[in-house]
């Protein structure tokens, strides 16, 4: 083989696996998945306190795999690139639900709709406005709220909600999003508390 050939198919073989680990360790073309967290479990003291979450409605477009932000008070962005692993409006009223069950120390809490049988001592209906913001600076929670006992509404509340997000990246703009249900769920929960 002549000395030409040999350093080309040579520099060809280095360039191909140079590509190869490349491709390898760089992720950055694939899609990723997200999901809100919510608090941690805790031992269900309040055994008589049952809670129905929802109807929850959110806006037709958030309700979408990507993840949506703004560019500016009049702009969307979605990110293709950066999805919801499942439904969004479940992955709310799951955390909703999740941090609404540790903060009133009950397991009796159901999703609408819920079973015949399951007899709620209050039922928290929310129209959430606006769940979105900025990547790097804030996200606004705007909803309403309305708390039936007995499907009698005794509480109506409107809730305006605006957390840091702490990073120009989608986790840092997804934990502001999980910070923002939790204050959220907070609120509601202290109300019901009052009543008690």
């Amino acid at each position: 083989m002549k000395l030409p050939t040999l350093l080309s198919t040579l520099l060809l073989s280095l360039f191909i696996s140079a590509c190869s680990t490349l491709s390898s360790s760089d992720d950055s073309g694939d899609t990723r998945f997200y999901s809100l967290s919510s608090l941690p479990p805790v031992t269900a003291s309040n055994t008589k306190l049952r809670i129905g979450i929802g109807p929850v409605e959110i806006p037709r477009l958030l309700n979408r795999p990507q993840i949506v932000s703004r560019k500016n008070s009049n702009e969307i962005k979605m990110a293709e690139k950066h999805q919801w692993g499942g439904s969004y409006k479940e992955e709310i009223i799951q955390s909703l639900t999740d941090n609404l069950s540790a903060l009133l120390k009950t397991d009796s809490v159901e999703q609408y709709p819920w079973k015949f049988s399951f007899k709620p001592s209050y039922q928290v209906r929310i129209n959430i406005e606006r769940f979105d913001g900025e990547i790097g600076k804030n996200i606004i929670l705007k909803a309403r709220w309305r708390l039936l006992k007995n499907n009698k509404e005794i509480l109506v509340k409107q809730a305006l909600i605006n957390t840091n997000a702490n990073g120009k990246n989608y986790v840092s703009y997804i934990k502001a999003q999980s910070k923002a249900l939790e204050i959220f769920s907070r609120q509601i929960a202290n109300k019901i508390k009052n009543l008690q």
